[in-house]
């Protein structure tokens, strides 16, 4: 009975935490804006990332390329650095293509996961939105929630930078995932770390050139 009651009030105080996160952001007078410009921007011939991918205890490390193949069209390559493709994406527009996959990563669900979490950090399919404006209690930050089917995104723009710095991907304002970029360099993060909050998923990604 005793453990009952620890769990509940833990559980409780969870979510008036996960609940108050984004209870404490202000609405702009502006309200329904334009969501923020993509990072790897409009135009761009390809990044190269070094990568760790670490999933249910497993790591997968090695180098990721996004290469944009025509307006709107990306392709998202995953290799070991000894050149072994571990999967290749296609993103054009709203759609998806799988070109290859290894066993290893070709689980619906965790394929699925991945797919998101790179559709989300390319910020194709938010263009054509509108996004709601807010400012954090503090005023450290214009917040952009922009809908995302079921889910939200919200994107925190550092006002003293004007830096995008951090994604959150959340549901009933519980988050989900937490997207950090961090060390800009020529107005891109050159370091950017995927944590998911449901499963025990972590992507690291480190620029190496572009």
């Amino acid at each position: 009975m005793r453990n009952l009651l620890l769990s509940s009030i833990l559980a409780l105080t969870l979510c008036a935490c996960t609940f108050g996160h984004y209870g404490r952001l202000k609405p702009d007078a502006k309200s329904w804006v334009k969501p923020p410009a993509s990072i790897f921007g409009d135009n761009f011939n390809s990044f190269l990332f070094k990568t760790n991918i670490r999933v249910y205890g497993k790591d997968f490390s090695g180098l990721l390329v996004t290469k944009q193949m025509a307006p709107q069209d990306y392709r998202v390559i995953f290799t070991t650095e000894l050149g072994m493709k571990l999967f290749d994406f296609e993103f054009k527009d709203t759609s998806f293509t799988l070109h290859y996959c290894v066993p290893q990563f070709n689980r619906p669900k965790l394929l699925n996961t991945i797919r998101e979490d790179i559709q989300i950090l390319l910020m194709n399919d938010i263009k054509k939105k509108q996004a709601e404006q807010f400012a954090d209690a503090k005023g450290q930050y214009d917040v952009f929630r922009v809908n995302d089917g079921k889910m939200f995104n919200y994107y925190f723009k550092e006002k003293s930078t004007d830096q995008l710095v951090k994604i959150e991907h959340s549901k009933k304002h519980v988050k989900k995932i937490i997207f950090t970029l961090s060390n800009y360099e020529n107005g891109f993060p050159t370091n950017i770390l995927i944590k998911h909050y449901n499963i025990k998923l972590k992507i690291e990604l480190n620029l190496l050139k572009k």
